[in-house]
């Protein structure tokens, strides 16, 4: 178990990295940048740097401060020098506040080939709670769905296909609730029954080619977000692309939590890992369900609604503290429109369900899964550790190596 421990870390640490390419930015807080109090100074710097580290000169830059609770924005132009950029600011309420600097050409517009810098530090970071309550009938709801998924018997098309060698790789039809649940399923060849524990991949949000994946120690289990065909041409995708345009996005199709696009899409992962524990290589006792952005997403409720899940890993995960715009936090760039019927797939309420540990990695930089959100979520698990990176976006990782990591862990 000790191997797929470490598999699992290592999976769960380098979902969307990246490497130095292009110039980039170095920055740092005068203090661990969750550790402020409100009303404490908290202090910005910030250099750039070319893709050896070396630091640029000359370059001009834009840049813009903004809080959550707090209606005020600055905003200014520099040139980037040897002497960092320094910039203070305070926070008189619980929240996040973010820093942004922008590489521009003389006419104002963004460089392309350099990265932004983009974090955020935390004033009142315990002070950071759950303020729009959960539905009433939450678990009645939810109860309600795995009712009816559990009428319809575990029947699987299972397909074996060409894959890695030293593995056995299968495409799995299962019949669901809706629509099939599609999946790739991988065993290493000649594993003993009880002996492999459960590695379960969900995946972010998007429409596309997904590929099986394999660790040498577990039976893993890669789930489709959608209920189309694995291992097809790049025309059948670009169709299915303009089919599920902009999906679990419309308000109209989310004022019903029974027509919500994700609903589905968590009974089909839920469906294909009970299918997998039936499999006589499962130990019957590990499973770990894992993913990024909406996979995040994915694996908290996943983890919420299987007890039998051991360990549950979520970066950058999505669909946290849905209506927090509306609670003065600065708002996602991504995410449905608020209604209270979306409640029903909020995280901050999944997570609080989980009983198994939970490792949670986000950016400060992240405004598609905003730090407040993040910490929100962190908040209401039971058992959890929260590694925030200092500078960094939802899909950028900063290349700079000693980038701060701020680490929180509890155990109740």
């Amino acid at each position: 178990m000790k191997k797929l421990y470490l598999i699992f870390i290592f999976v769960a640490t380098s979902i969307f990295a990246f490497g130095a390419k292009q110039p980039y930015f170095i920055g740092t807080c005068d203090k661990d940048p969750l550790s402020y109090k409100i009303g404490e100074q908290m202090t910005f710097s910030v250099n750039l740097v070319d893709k050896d580290g070396n630091i640029l000169e000359g370059q001009k830059l834009k840049w813009k401060l903004t809080k959550d609770c707090s209606d005020e924005v600055k905003e200014g132009e520099i040139i980037s020098s040897k002497k960092p950029f320094v910039l203070s600011t305070k926070m008189f309420a619980p929240g996040y506040a973010r820093l942004t600097v922008i590489p521009v050409d003389a006419n104002g517009n963004r460089l392309k080939n350099m990265d932004i810098f983009d974090a955020s530090a935390c004033a009142g970071f315990e002070h950071i709670r759950q303020i729009t309550p959960e539905p009433k009938d939450y678990d009645a709801f939810w109860a309600k769905q795995i009712s009816e998924l559990n009428k319809i018997p575990i029947k699987c098309h299972k397909k074996e296909v060409e894959g890695k060698k030293g593995y056995k790789t299968y495409i799995l039809t299962i019949d669901c609730v809706g629509a099939p649940a599609k999946a790739w399923l991988t065993i290493p060849e000649n594993a003993k029954p009880n002996s492999l524990g459960i590695i379960m991949n969900v995946h972010g949000y998007g429409v596309g080619l997904i590929k099986p994946t394999y660790y040498p120690y577990a039976i893993t289990l890669s789930v489709e977000r959608h209920s189309y065909e694995l291992n097809q041409p790049k025309e059948y995708y670009d169709n299915q692309r303009k089919l599920l345009r902009n999906f679990g996005l419309k308000k109209n199709e989310n004022k019903n939590p029974e027509n919500n696009y994700f609903k589905n899409m968590i009974l089909r992962d839920i469906r294909a890992l009970q299918y997998t524990k039936t499999i006589a290589e499962w130990n019957k006792k590990d499973i770990t369900v894992f993913g990024g952005s909406m996979g995040g997403f994915q694996a908290i409720f996943v983890a919420s609604l299987d007890k039998d899940i051991t360990r549950c890993g979520a970066a950058v995960p999505w669909m946290c503290n849905l209506n927090g715009e509306n609670e003065g936090k600065i708002k996602s760039h991504f995410k449905p429109d608020f209604i209270p019927e979306i409640l029903y797939f909020d995280s901050t309420n999944a997570v609080k369900r989980i009983k198994c540990p939970i490792r949670i990695t986000a950016r400060l930089g992240d405004f598609g899964c905003p730090p407040s959100s993040i910490t929100i979520l962190y908040h209401n698990a039971k058992n959890a550790t929260l590694e925030f990176e200092f500078n960094g976006g939802h899909t950028y990782k900063s290349p700079w190596k000693d980038n701060k990591v701020s680490k929180k862990s509890k155990l109740n």
